[in-house]
């Protein structure tokens, strides 16, 4: 069976939903999502989504329910595009996407579209549902499956979508999933280069220059280093080469992405904060 099947999932207002619609388009594949069928559950019962998250804790009838259709997929000989937590575990070959957006700009978005199911008013209230929301189900999750969803090594590709317009990232989705389908064990990390920390010792910023003209002028300037810790990307090798990308305006940045249970030693100073 053609791997032709591309599964997302990310942080909450990483703009899984809209991603999908272009992708939908361009690739002329339908459109499954769990999230919408969670969030009409919730308000059908007047539920805000951490109620409904906790209320499914223990009530596993309504994760079987999700699962079946999820597992069902795999048979589905057609282009889809899969929005769920969980479809990068249960649809087999799929393309399997996460997309990472800051905690802040996550909350910014989430109240933007002000979905029914949201009760927050705050960046910071909407910033603290999403952290328990993240809990409860990393909790449910990892109970009931024995998986980590957060656990970035576990996907084809991830994307960061947070300075990153929808078009971009779908651009790089297609991109990458082009290539993937030539060689399914291929992984791929682009992330928005105002997104790093780095550490600011010692920066040649006449390399920085350097490196962002050869940019301008079509020169492949290679990747940036990065490890992920409690939500943060941390550039801990090649800082010109991510500063040189932001010079020159490129949205996403090819990296080799690694996850962390600790956080790099040194001092880090946000990108965004820097420029």
């Amino acid at each position: 069976m053609k791997a032709n099947k591309i599964s997302l999932a990310g942080d909450l207002g990483s703009g899984k939903s809209t991603v999908a619609a272009i992708l939908i388009e361009r690739l002329g594949a339908e459109f499954y999502s769990t999230g919408v069928i969670c969030r009409k559950f919730a308000t059908e019962r007047g539920m805000s989504v951490i109620e409904m998250n906790q209320y499914m804790e223990s009530h596993p009838e309504f994760d079987k329910y999700i699962d079946d259709g999820l597992v069902a997929l795999s048979d589905e000989d057609k282009a889809m595009v899969i929005d769920s937590r969980m479809a990068w575990h249960f649809v087999k070959g799929t393309f399997k996407v996460y997309m990472t957006t800051e905690l802040a700009e996550s909350a910014k978005r989430i109240l933007r579209a002000k979905r029914s199911e949201e009760r927050a008013t705050t960046v910071e209230e909407c910033a603290a549902n999403i952290k328990a929301r993240k809990a409860s189900e990393s909790k449910r999750y990892f109970e009931k499956y024995g998986v980590l969803c957060k656990n970035l090594e576990n996907y084809s590709l991830v994307i960061d979508s947070t300075y990153a317009s929808p078009e971009d990232v779908a651009d790089c989705i297609l991109s990458c999933f082009a290539d993937w389908q030539e060689d399914t064990s291929r992984r791929y990390a682009y992330i928005c280069p105002r997104r790093f920390l780095y550490s600011d010792d010692g920066v040649d910023m006449a390399k920085v220059q350097k490196l962002s003209t050869w940019l301008d002028e079509g020169t492949d300037i290679g990747e940036v280093t990065a490890v992920e810790y409690d939500g943060d990307i941390y550039a801990v090798g090649n800082a010109e080469v991510a500063l040189a990308y932001e010079l020159s305006l490129v949205p996403l940045v090819p990296t080799r992405l690694t996850v962390s249970k600790e956080k790099p030693l040194g001092t880090f100073v946000p990108m965004v904060d820097s420029l």
